[in-house]
């Protein structure tokens, strides 16, 4: 039953992916939309003379469709993305950017018990948010993409005293944990590195896979509209207007500082979600108001900061307001 099951997310995840509807892959097929509900629920495999049609519309080798630990597409490589993060501090990243970090963290509270979660940090850089969970009594499974941060995780988690529960390394799309083992999976970067759509629901997928029945996924994505600001505060695309169209129009700038960028639109992540299986779904903005002034740590005086908090606070699910904000968090549940 468990291997049904994941042939079944597999066909799920690629149907949607090719953005068919279960009533459009019955037509093509010529079987009825409950046949499409049974294999993609677990109960039952096509038929096998049904294989060849399926994997041809769906664009992958049959092998695909009976293998669901084998990626089905050509995932974006990641060697831009480790060779970026071995020459920066990522570990002082949020000391810098303490709006992002509080206001995060304050979402991601909302989700959480008094203690003893199981929580996956998905691509968690060093692990701020990780050793805070884990402090909160939380148990902590740490993962990313570059074996520093992984070292750097664990030589904090030896001078502070507080563990976490696992330490991986490993891709965002493949994760190394067990069907509904998590409360709560945080992918706090991975899908600003992901630029094909395929790749993203991969990321979430999986992620829906390791959840538990009523757990949520909380994710931050870069908000593409925040170019439009950054772009006249930094005074970034000067003589390339052409890129910055491309920008908004697609998502993806390598020219960023972050390497095989992709941002997202807020309608977008919520789309994503839906798409991946989550429900009650909802994006909010993360330092809101704030990413107009180009700054992204608190004001120095406490009533301006608490002020500035209060506004962000009250707009933060505005759907006007959403496109200012420089991150947004995507937020959705995987309902029993």
């Amino acid at each position: 039953m468990p291997e049904l099951m994941r042939i079944g997310r597999q066909i799920s995840t690629l149907r949607k992916a090719k953005g068919l509807t279960g009533e459009k892959l019955a037509e093509i097929l010529q079987v009825s939309p409950q046949a499409i509900s049974k294999w993609e629920n677990g109960k039952c495999l096509p038929e096998a003379a049904l294989l060849p049609a399926l994997a041809k519309t769906l664009e992958c080798s049959i092998d695909n469709l009976l293998t669901p630990s084998e990626l089905t597409y050509k995932p974006e490589a990641n060697e831009k993305v480790e060779d970026f993060y071995l020459k920066v501090d990522e570990d002082s990243r949020l000391e810098t950017r303490n709006i992002e970090f509080s206001r995060s963290k304050n979402i991601i509270s909302r989700y959480l018990r008094d203690k003893n979660m199981e929580i996956a940090d998905v691509c968690g850089g060093t692990g701020p948010y990780a050793f805070w969970l884990a402090e909160k009594g939380h148990n902590v499974h740490l993962m990313d993409l570059t074996q520093k941060h992984i070292d750097i995780a664990k030589q904090r988690s030896k001078a502070s005293n507080i563990a976490l529960s696992s330490y991986n390394c490993g891709d965002a799309r493949n994760l190394p944990y067990k069907d509904e083992s998590m409360d709560l999976v945080l992918i706090m970067g991975a899908l600003y590195h992901l630029q094909s759509k395929e790749s993203r629901l991969k990321c979430l997928t999986e992620a829906f896979r390791v959840l538990k029945k009523d757990g949520h996924i909380i994710c931050t994505v870069i908000n593409r509209y925040n170019i439009f600001a950054a772009s006249v505060i930094w005074n970034l695309f000067l003589d390339d207007l052409d890129t910055l169209e491309n920008a908004i129009k697609t998502g993806m700038a390598d020219c960023f500082t972050l390497p095989q960028a992709y941002s997202h639109t807020p309608s977008e992540i919520v789309s994503e979600l839906q798409t991946a299986g989550f429900e009650n779904t909802q994006a909010l903005g993360v330092e809101g108001i704030a990413s107009a002034f180009g700054d992204y740590t608190w004001p120095t005086d406490e009533k301006e900061a608490a002020r500035l908090l209060k506004c962000i606070e009250l707009s933060e699910s505005i759907p006007e307001m959403l496109g200012v904000s420089r991150n947004i968090i995507g937020v959705g549940r995987k309902n029993g």
